[in-house]
């Protein structure tokens, strides 16, 4: 049997994942919300094990769905976060800018 190696690697790589969150902020950035459907039932499907990234995921999608006047849409996904229990956590971001640094929380 023919192992793919690169399949595996996605699919075991917690460093993947954050490369598709990163793509769906960026639909999130261009309200397109079909693109970051595909992302979301992607991520859904590879990584059903990486409950703090779906949550962060499902935030954003969202928002997506939110800012593009689908509120039905998005008030689903807030409530199925909601029965699942799921919760953000809270984080640092941080920023350099001309050699100063910028710290903010993000809750």
């Amino acid at each position: 049997m023919k192992r793919n190696v690169w399949k595996e690697y996605i699919i075991k790589s917690n460093l993947f994942i954050f490369v598709l969150v990163a793509f769906l902020s960026g639909a999130r950035n261009e309200k397109n919300t079909r693109l970051s459907q595909q992302i979301f039932d992607r991520m859904k499907k590879n990584f059903p094990k990486f409950n703090d990234s779906l949550t962060t995921a499902s935030i954003l999608l969202g928002n997506v769905y939110g800012s593009s006047g689908e509120l039905e849409k998005a008030s689903n996904i807030r409530i199925q976060l909601n029965k699942s229990g799921a919760k953000k956590k809270i984080g640092l971001a941080w920023t350099e800018t001309n050699g100063e640094l910028f710290v903010s929380l993000q809750i």
